[in-house]
C-alpha cells in the first residue's frame, strides 16, 4: 500500500508546476508521465532499476549511476557503476563494473560495503539471488562468478559459455535467478546455460536465438522466462523443460532489455529500433507500441507495483510510462478440492516431489507475532508440526492450505488468502490448529487441525531420520515472508549433528516449519532457522515421533 501512495504521490508531483519548465522543454509523448534526465545524465543510460519498496530509481550510464527520488524527483546520489541492482530487501545496491569488479553500496547511506573480485575482464551483468544472499555476475571472460552477498567472498565460477556474458552496451542483465533461487539463467551468443541456482552445476544448455543474448527475466510463478537477442526477437521459455513457447517477433532491431510484469501478464521490451513494445505475456499478442526516445532503448523495468514502466535510452533520458492492465485476466475463482487431484504429470525430480509434498505443506499465520509454515504428517488425526517459535505462546493458529483456481493452479498470493478466508473456509482450505504438544528445546510443536481439504496429503516420513550421505541434493519447501506462497528450494546436507541437520542452502525468510526431504520425497525434517552464509538448521524427523510420545498425543502410529 505504501509502494502505491507513493507512486501516486509522485505521478501527481510530475504533473504539478514544480515540473512544468521540464514539460515545456522536453514534451512528453503520449502515454508518458515524466522524463528524468537531459542534462542530469552524462551519455547514454544503459540501465534503470526500481528499489524494492518503489521509492528510489537508479539509472546508470558511463561509469555513473544516479538514484532518484520517486516521491520528489530529484537527484539523491551518484555512484560509479554501470549496471546498478537493488537487494531484495532494498537495502544493498550492487555495480557492475568495467575493471573487472563489482560494487557493493549501503542503500542508505551510499557508503561502499565491499569490492567483489573473481573476473579476469570487465563485468557486464548481474543479479541478486530472491533471498538476496548469492549475487551472480557475468563477464567478458565468458564466465559467471557466485558471490556470498553478506561477506564479499568468492563462492564459486561457472565455466561453460564460449562467449562473453555481458549482454551488450546496454547493460541489460543477461543473467537471472528464478523466483524460488532453484535456477540461475545465464545468456551468451546464441544459447542459454541453466545452472543450479545453489550449487552453480549446469542443468542444461538452450538454443534458439541466433545472435547475442542480451537480457533474461523469470515470471513471477517461475515458471517462464524470456530473453531477448540481437536477432531482433523475444522469445519465451518453459523454465522447468527448458521447452521453447514461443518467439516475438515486431521490433526491427536487436532487442536490448525485457521484463515480465509483477503480475506475469505484460512483457516489456526494449529495443535499438528505439521503441519499447508491450505484449500479453500468455498469449504473446503484440498489445501496444510505447514511441518517443530519440535512440536505442537500452533498459526496460516495471515498478513493483506494475502501475509503471521505466525505460532508459541511449538518448540520455529515462521515460516513466503509465501502463494500464494489458495481459489476459487472471482466474481468481476457487475451485473444488476435486480439481486440485488432476495435476500436470512431473517433469524433473523436483517437480515430482513438489507436486506430491506442496499439498501437506501448510501456510500458519499466528496473527500480530508471526508466521511460518507446517507439514500435515497424520490425516486420520488431523496432525501437523511446525516450529514452537511459530507459535510462541499462542494456544491456537490460523492454517491455510494451497488453493486451486479454476484451472488447477495453485493459488500464491497472499492477499487472496487472507481475503478469502470465509471460502477458504467453506472449501476446507482454511482452518484452526491448536497446540497440543510443543518443546521449546528441540523448537518444535505439533497442532490438531479443525478441519481438512479432500486434497491434503500427509507427507511421506518414518519415525526416524532416513540415512542421507554428505553432498545430497535436498529439497525445502516452505512459505517464504513477504513474498507468494508454496515455494521450494534446492540444498545440499552436511551433517547430521543429533539434534539438528546442518545444510547448505539459501533457505527462504519465513519458511520455518517447511519439509525438507530427501530425494525420494521422504520428511527429514524441518527447517528451524538459517544464517547469513547459507548454513541451515533442520530439526530431524525423529524429534517428532519422540514429542509424540512425551505428549501421549493420539496418532496412526505408522507409515504412511
Amino acid at each position: 500500500m505504501k509502494t502505491t501512495v507513493t507512486l501516486l504521490i509522485f505521478f501527481a508531483l510530475f504533473s504539478s508546476n514544480i515540473f512544468a519548465q521540464d514539460y515545456t522543454q522536453w514534451g512528453l509523448p503520449e502515454g508518458a508521465t515524466a522524463r528524468l534526465g537531459k542534462g542530469s545524465i552524462t551519455g547514454l543510460v544503459g540501465s534503470v532499476a526500481f528499489s524494492p519498496n518503489g521509492l528510489t530509481l537508479a539509472s546508470g550510464s558511463w561509469g555513473i549511476t544516479i538514484l532518484w527520488d520517486t516521491v520528489t524527483g530529484e537527484q539523491k546520489q551518484t555512484l560509479t557503476g554501470d549496471n546498478i541492482v537493488f537487494s531484495p530487501d532494498g537495502r544493498i545496491l550492487a555495480g557492475a563494473s568495467r575493471d573487472n569488479t563489482v560494487c557493493l553500496w549501503d542503500a542508505g547511506t551510499g557508503e561502499q560495503k565491499e569490492t567483489l573480485t573473481g573476473h579476469t575482464d570487465s563485468v557486464g551483468s548481474i543479479a541478486f539471488s530472491p533471498d538476496g544472499r548469492i549475487l551472480a555476475g557475468g563477464s567478458s571472460d565468458n564466465t559467471v562468478c557466485l558471490w556470498d552477498a553478506g561477506t564479499g567472498k568468492h563462492k564459486a565460477i561457472l565455466i561453460g559459455h564460449q562467449h562473453d556474458v555481458v549482454g551488450s552496451l546496454a547493460f541489460s542483465p543477461p543473467v537471472a535467478f528464478s523466483p524460488d533461487g532453484g535456477t540461475l539463467a545465464s545468456g551468451g551468443v546464441g544459447t542459454i546455460r541453466l545452472w543450479d541456482g545453489v550449487t552453480g552445476l549446469h542443468k542444461s544448455t538452450l538454443s534458439g536465438h541466433t545472435n547475442l543474448v542480451t537480457s533474461i527475466a523469470f515470471s513471477v510463478d517461475g515458471r517462464m522466462f524470456v530473453s531477448s537477442s540481437w536477432d531482433n526477437t523475444v522469445r519465451l521459455w518453459d523454465a522447468v523443460t527448458g521447452e521453447h513457447k514461443r518467439t516475438l517477433t515486431g521490433h526491427t532491431d536487436s532487442v536490448e532489455s525485457v521484463a515480465f510484469s509483477p503480475d506475469g501478464l505484460t512483457l516489456a521490451s526494449g529495443s535499438r529500433d528505439n521503441t519499447v513494445r508491450l505484449w500479453d505475456a500468455v498469449t504473446g499478442e503484440h498489445k501496444r507500441t510505447l514511441t518517443g526516445h530519440t535512440e536505442i532503448v537500452s533498459s526496460v523495468t516495471f515498478s513493483p507495483d506494475g502501475k509503471t514502466l521505466a525505460s532508459g535510452s541511449w538518448d540520455g533520458t529515462v521515460l516513466l510510462w503509465k501502463i494500464p492492465p494489458l495481459g489476459s485476466t487472471l482466474p481468481s475463482v476457487v475451485t473444488p478440492p476435486a480439481e486440485l487431484d488432476s495435476p500436470t504429470p512431473p517433469k524433473t525430480d523436483a517437480d515430482r516431489i513438489y507436486n506430491n509434498a506442496i499439498r501437506s505443506v501448510m501456510w500458519i499465520v499466528n496473527p500480530g507475532i508471526s508466521e511460518g509454515s507446517g507439514v500435515l504428517f497424520d490425516k486420520k488425526f488431523k496432525l501437523a508440526v511446525t516450529n514452537a517459535h511459530v507459535t510462541d505462546t499462542s494456544h491456537a493458529v490460523d492454517v491455510y492450505f494451497p488453493a486451486p483456481d479454476e484451472n488447477g493452479e495453485l493459488i500464491k498470493e497472499r492477499d487472496f488468502y487472507l481475503k478469502s478466508r470465509g471460502v477458504l473456509k467453506r472449501l476446507g482450505y482454511y482452518t484452526k490448529g491448536h497446540v497440543v504438544a510443543k518443546n521449546v528445546e528441540t523448537d518444535l510443536a505439533i497442532i490438531k487441525l479443525d478441519g481438512l481439504p479432500e486434497t491434503a496429503r500427509q507427507i511421506d516420513w518414518g519415525f526416524t531420520t532416513p540415512a542421507i550421505n554428505t553432498g545430497e541434493l535436498v529439497y525445502i519447501l516452505g512459505n517464504p515472508g513477504g513474498r507468494d506462497l508454496w515455494h521450494w528450494k534446492l540444498g545440499q546436507f552436511q551433517d547430521d549433528y543429533g539434534k539438528v541437520l546442518h545444510i547448505q542452502s539459501d533457505v527462504f525468510g519465513g519458511n520455518s516449519g517447511g519439509p525438507v526431504l530427501n530425494k525420494q520425497g521422504i520428511l527429514l525434517g524441518i527447517i528451524a532457522r538459517s544464517d547469513r552464509h547459507m548454513n541451515a538448521s533442520a530439526i530431524p524427523a525423529r524429534y517428532i515421533y519422540q514429542l509424540l510420545s512425551e505428549s501421549n498425543v493420539k496418532h496412526s502410529g505408522s507409515r504412511r
